[in-house]
């Protein structure tokens, strides 16, 4: 199998899911339990060395989606209960469904929603940002990379000049395609940050949320005092102990990773350029990621496509795997304005440290066949019609 998925499922590494985990409930007073409580916060330092912030800022819980719900509901409950005037919540128009379908559901609580429009590179247009700004805005939210085009987003710059304006205002960011693949948000100006242990090759199932002393939330959950009582549940010992394998091997590899996977995204630009096929980049000439490519193949259509490729053991596709069964336009290419044909022609790509140079090329060589196909295809329907 040649696996280019992996923003919506990265390659595992072999160390980071193939372990005995530690027996122990981490809430118990003895010594296995303290071996098990041991993982967590080794975990937590980690995640504090790499990305900043105290290490008993961060938390854990079962994924992305979990936290986005922790983050986005918990502040907005913690607002009404303090009867705040701070009803007003700002949104990119490109977020992962997780925070965006989350801020959404506010609005049944009272909230008011703006959405921040993007440009045709999927880069938020920070203007309408700043101008949306008042004193009943409670919280902006917007990603460091986005998850289908692999667009990076001026975070840091945004966060900043939100702080400066007024620092009651929180701002969240979804940091899942962003963590260990390009440089860290400067938390600083940052108060809360999403993170997700499958998207960096740890297992499924865990998931990490960092927030600091400035944003204050409700509990969604009730139960023990797990987590500071913000996620109570006994802690998921094996996939924190994934979390850290994984983190390790970013922390060791991050320079010798970063340019291996702009190298494979370069391969794939140039050998796709020196083929017959006819394509463009939808983020072109926007700062990307590198993991991440949005690909329109003029005259090939996506599910087709994918359907193909998957015959051939190859993995790629449309967009968001969150939203990959939905039959509407993806939210994020119709936001950077791209037509129906476009959408329908694109193709994600997204690779992971452990992708190599062959599976590019096999991709490639496997798309001119497919539009080798479609020539023939068209020519001989012509030639029926004459």
């Amino acid at each position: 199998m040649i696996y280019l998925d992996s923003a919506a499922s990265a390659l595992p590494f072999e160390d980071a899911v193939t372990f005995s985990p530690e027996p122990g409930n981490p809430s118990s007073a003895h010594s296995a339990g303290y071996a098990a409580n041991a993982v967590l916060e080794k975990t937590r330092s980690l995640l504090s060395a790499m990305f900043g912030g105290r290490s008993s800022e961060y938390h854990f819980c079962s994924g992305a989606t979990e936290a986005a719900n922790l983050i986005i509901q918990g502040r907005c409950h913690f607002l009404k209960m303090a009867n705040s005037t701070r009803n007003e919540i700002i949104v990119s128009a490109i977020e992962h469904p997780a925070v965006f379908n989350t801020v959404k559901h506010m609005q049944q609580s009272g909230f008011i929603v703006h959405i921040v429009p993007v440009d045709h590179r999927g880069i938020i247009e920070t203007s309408f940002i700043y101008d949306l700004l008042n004193e009943h805005t409670s919280m902006v939210l917007v990603m460091g990379v986005n998850n289908e085009t692999g667009a990076r987003q001026p975070i840091d710059d945004i966060a900043k000049k939100i702080k400066a304006i007024d620092p009651e205002i929180s701002f969240i960011c979804d940091g899942v395609q962003t963590l260990t693949k390009v440089s860290s948000p400067d938390l600083t100006y940052i108060d809360a940050l999403i993170g997700s242990g499958h998207k960096l090759g740890a297992a499924m199932g865990v998931g990490f949320f960092y927030f600091n002393h400035r944003f204050r939330l409700s509990p969604l959950l009730f139960g023990g005092e797990q987590e500071a009582g913000v996620r109570p549940g006994t802690e998921n010992i094996y996939g924190i102990e994934s979390l850290y394998r994984a983190l390790v091997h970013h922390q060791k590899n991050a320079d010798q990773y970063h340019n291996h996977v702009r190298a494979l995204s370069l391969l794939l630009q140039k050998t796709l350029e020196q083929s017959d096929i006819s394509f463009s980049i939808n983020t072109q000439d926007g700062e990307t990621s590198g993991y991440i490519l949005s690909i329109c193949f003029n005259g090939i259509d996506a599910s087709r496509a994918i359907k193909f490729l998957s015959q051939r053991g190859i993995c790629v596709s449309k967009g968001s795997a969150c939203s990959s069964v939905s039959p509407t336009p993806s939210r994020v290419l119709s936001a950077m304005k791209l037509s129906h044909t476009q959408m329908s022609s694109t193709l994600r790509v997204s690779f992971s440290p452990l992708n190599v140079k062959e599976d590019v090329l096999t991709f490639c060589a496997a798309m001119s066949e497919l539009h080798s196909y479609n020539v023939e295809t068209s020519a001989l329907e012509q030639q029926s019609q004459m």
